[in-house]
């Protein structure tokens, strides 16, 4: 595989995997809560945990495509 077909076919995974992010929480199961879309995976993480920290939340899920893009948290909450 050339260099320029595997670019392509991950900026087209990339891009397909980026609009799954932003698909409706609706989806989700009823015991999970979206809370939003962070920048980078690793503010994602960090928003998590202080959820955690802060008693606000059970659990956490960074849902990422990349550890450099967009990744949608979702919570346990109490």
């Amino acid at each position: 595989m050339s260099l320029r077909k595997a670019f392509s076919a991950v900026a087209v995974a990339g891009l397909m995997a980026g609009g799954a992010l932003i698909a409706a929480p609706s989806a989700q199961a009823s015991t999970w809560t979206y809370i939003g879309i962070y920048p980078t995976a690793a503010s994602c993480h960090a928003a998590g945990q202080a959820y955690v920290n802060n008693h606000q939340a059970i659990v956490y899920f960074c849902d990422t495509t990349t550890e450099t893009g967009p990744a949608r948290l979702s919570a346990v909450l109490y």
